[in-house]
């Protein structure tokens, strides 16, 4: 092997840059943080050996099958059509043609709605939470949305899998549709199996109707009446939930029967999992909707001035981060968020107060955030640093948290 000495420049400069550019990572798990050979084979092991600790039920209804067959026989017939539609074609072309977008979202409902419901239940611990080891498909397509805002300025926020909608904007009493036969029944459940004040696995029943006639909610028996979420200040994102039961016949929820505008938390506390094996034999979960939501201010009247009780405040006293020493020019790391690490709390805190002070009014309501923040194109002549913090800003999220 040749020494260093005796190589020429170009090649030093090649294998510096080989060495910099090819850098090892470690990708996965640190070996001294995963688990061992051992380990794992005793997880397996015991699956194999006891596989009803590891069985789960599907308690809802089949989930139609759709063939690959009838699919590609579709897709050919509408290319087809494409093709023999010269309007379509010049419209295309001269940027100038509509997509039918209520036309593309119900086919969507209809193809594949459903496994991406149960997808996105799986991933949030929606059926482990609510009936533990069993699950359904939500074949109906279950449809809520929300108005809220002064009167001919109203908002609607829709409830899809797993969005976020603030306690503000669930205020009323939700809009909600599915497609059913009139000679049909069902139940509508809304409850939230996060923030319990008893710290017990158990839930909040926000809302329950039953023996609903087809799709009129209006008409079934409200047996808990609506209840906006109130998720407790400093636990972060709660999950609310309705879940669509489909009933075989005329069934006595009177055991359920909340006092009218029930505001006893106590009283409100539900268990889905009781609630369903109860009534399993004349009824089967149908649809499934959630959402997110975390607090905000307008929940500070709520509990004093609706529930008559102290607002509920969770804080957390984490270890104060170990900083390495402040280097004179930081290579790769974005100087104004290194700078923010370095900084005096107090002045910190000092700079973000002058910020929300500029954009507050001492006699006005503070300024409504945008509805979609990232959607407001950004000027391109900012340095990137300069756009990133203003994305923060506006989505609340490192220093501009409490804005």
């Amino acid at each position: 092997m040749a020494n260093l000495g005796q190589l020429s420049w170009g090649t030093l400069q090649f294998i510096a840059k080989v060495g910099t550019r090819h850098k090892w990572y470690r990708r996965g798990v640190a070996p001294e943080k995963g688990k061992t050979l051992a380990q794992k084979m005793t997880a397996w092991n015991s699956k194999d050996q006891d596989p009803e600790l590891n069985f789960r039920v599907n308690i809802g209804f089949a989930n139609p099958v759709i063939r690959r067959k009838d699919v590609l026989e579709e897709r050919l017939k509408i290319r087809k059509q494409t093709k023999e539609n010269l309007e379509m074609e010049k419209a295309a072309k001269n940027k100038t043609l509509s997509v039918p977008v209520e036309e593309v979202h119900q086919e969507s409902i209809i193809s594949n709605r459903s496994i991406h419901v149960h997808q996105a239940a799986e991933y949030f611990s929606i059926y482990q939470d609510l009936f533990e080891d069993a699950y359904f498909t939500p074949v109906v397509p279950l449809n809520v949305s929300y108005t809220w805002g002064k009167i001919g300025e109203e908002i609607e926020s829709r409830v899809f899998c797993g969005n976020q909608i603030t306690p503000l904007e669930a205020v009323n009493t939700p809009k909600v549709s599915y497609p059913a036969k009139s000679s049909d029944l069902y139940t509508l459940a809304f409850t939230t199996p996060d923030c319990h004040f008893s710290g017990e696995p158990a839930e909040y029943l926000h809302w329950l109707v039953t023996n609903i006639p087809g799709n009129s909610v209006e008409k079934g028996q409200v047996l808990c009446d609506y209840m906006r979420p109130f998720p407790f200040r400093g636990v972060g994102f709660c999950r609310y939930i309705y879940v669509l039961y489909k009933q075989d016949k005329q069934l006595d929820f009177s055991q359920y029967q909340k006092s009218p505008s029930c505001k006893n938390l106590s009283e409100r506390t539900f268990s889905t999992y009781d609630f369903y094996r109860e009534f399993q034999d004349f009824m089967t979960p149908a649809g499934l909707s959630f959402f997110q939501s975390n607090w905000d201010q307008s929940l500070t009247s709520f509990f004093h001035n609706v529930l008559d009780m102290k607002e509920p405040c969770f804080e957390y006293d984490f270890k104060p981060a170990k900083l390495k020493p402040q280097e004179w020019f930081p290579v790769r790391k974005p100087f104004n968020l290194y700078l923010d690490k370095y900084k005096d709390p107090k002045v910190l805190q000092k700079e973000l107060l002058l910020e929300k002070l500029k954009e507050r009014h001492p006699f006005k309501p503070p300024p409504r955030p945008p509805k979609y923040p990232l959607a407001h194109p950004l000027p391109h002549s900012n340095p990137s640093w300069l756009n990133d913090d203003i994305r923060r800003r506006r989505v609340r999220e490192g220093k501009w948290k409490f804005m």
